[in-house]
């Protein structure tokens, strides 16, 4: 089902405004349209089926990005350890900067060239609803964008079963 743009954009609106949003159910309810770091077309929706660690962060981040990466990668060495397939899904917070470009390069400078690894970048305009429904704070210092860290497992229908916000957790458990 596809949800017209006029309430994708109510709903993100709830969202920013901190309202409940019953919809969030399922992330993949979610009809965002987003680039990924190949330039195709995807929503949320094309995981559907398929279970994910969704988070948002920035290709130009030397930040909190490196850290959030650094739990992502030993999120994927548990996930191999129990031969278990899970997709990762990084959800761009600047969209103006983050082009395919931009996260072909992040993903070659971390050597992240494994399929299961997802680059996305929203619409202009996107990203903070989106990072308010899924948890996620950011602001500017100065010119830099800092923001919270925080992982979320979907299972196959998408709905959100486990999250990690805290780098003292132990990562691992959010595959169980």
């Amino acid at each position: 089902m596809t949800i017209p743009a006029w309430r994708r954009w109510l709903i993100l609106g709830l969202a920013w405004l901190g309202l409940p949003a019953a919809f969030a159910q399922s992330l993949y309810g979610l009809d965002i349209p987003f680039v990924d770091d190949h330039g195709r077309q995807v929503r949320l929706s094309d995981w559907r089926g398929r279970e994910a660690i969704v988070t948002m962060e920035y290709s130009s981040c030397r930040f909190m990005c490196s850290a959030t990466l650094y739990e992502l990668k030993l999120a994927q060495a548990s996930a191999d350890r129990r031969h278990k397939t899970v997709d990762f899904i990084v959800i761009s917070l600047d969209p103006h900067n983050d082009t395919p470009a931009a996260w072909t390069a992040y993903r070659r400078e971390r050597g992240l060239s494994r399929d299961n690894w997802h680059f996305l970048t929203g619409p202009e305009g996107s990203a903070a609803g989106l990072a308010r429904l899924l948890g996620i704070n950011y602001w500017y210092e100065g010119e830099h964008l800092l923001h919270d860290f925080r992982l979320l497992r979907t299972r196959a229908d998408g709905k959100v079963v486990r999250t990690v916000s805290a780098y003292d957790s132990d990562v691992s458990a959010i595959l169980d």
